[in-house]
């Protein structure tokens, strides 16, 4: 139900971004495609190959997408139907890193895909970073490292700011095609509790806002915001907070 409380939540969000002054559904053809249709539910394999149907009849169209998750297994399938011609930046926000191995049988999981991006060739590892990573899973995550990730603590995050973040992410990614992927448990749970995997100690809101709004002028491709799970939300704000980091990504992605 991730989808359809997000678009809810969009409602609130508004029209104009006061940063760029810029009103983008007013400068370009921008629509809401609907949800990917899906041949079934209990296969893993067969979803994702639809998901990337979906996504490379969008990429061919010349559309620039930007998703509203869904677990984070998405954005695999996602990269897959975009098709880049050569390996793409990724900016990923999150509290983890997404590269687990293979867990109960399965790498389709919303704790791999950034594994699985860069081990189809789909992600450069070397313009790749990660940023607000945190928690108890960091044994899961050793693929990051020994692929040169760029593996940036919540810790550092802190220490660093928001500015100085942004310029390092600026020189990582150049101008080459960018990714971004945000996953909603990158915000600290008082910001952002309806999500599965919860982790204490995260982002504020404003300081995620803030962040995505220095990558104007990157070369983007697409972007995804993932992990809204209405059932432990309250009163809508991580709806609210997830729709409104969407914005963020749209007017990015207006502007490129």
């Amino acid at each position: 139900m991730g989808p359809r409380e997000l678009r809810s939540q969009s409602l609130l969000v508004g029209a104009y971004h006061h940063c760029s002054q810029m009103t983008p559904c007013a400068q370009h053809r921008i629509a809401d495609l609907g949800d990917v249709p899906f041949r079934g539910v209990y296969n893993l394999e067969e979803a994702v190959q639809d998901i990337e149907v979906f996504y490379r009849k969008i990429a061919s169209a010349g559309v620039l997408p930007v998703t509203a998750g869904g677990d984070h297994s998405i954005t695999y399938p996602i990269l897959k139907g975009l098709a880049p011609k050569k390996p793409v930046g990724l900016i990923h926000f999150d509290s983890h890193c997404d590269t687990a191995p293979p867990l109960h049988g399965s790498g389709i999981a919303h704790g791999s895909p950034m594994r699985n991006a860069v081990e189809a060739g789909l992600v450069d590892p070397h313009h790749a970073i990660q940023i607000g990573i945190r928690g108890s899973s960091e044994i899961l995550w050793q693929f990051s490292y020994e692929h040169e990730m760029r593996v940036m603590h919540i810790e550092e995050f802190c220490e660093l700011g928001w500015k100085k973040v942004v310029q390092e992410i600026r020189a990582l990614m150049g101008d080459r095609p960018v990714y971004i992927s945000f996953d909603i448990d990158c915000l600290d749970p008082a910001f952002a509790p309806g999500t599965g995997t919860p982790v204490a100690g995260g982002m504020s809101t404003f300081e995620a806002l803030q962040t995505l709004r220095g990558l104007k002028g990157l070369n983007l491709i697409g972007g995804d915001l993932v992990e809204v799970s209405p059932p432990y939300d309250h009163a809508g704000i991580t709806a609210l907070a997830g729709a409104t980091i969407l914005f963020e990504i749209l007017c990015l992605a207006a502007e490129a």
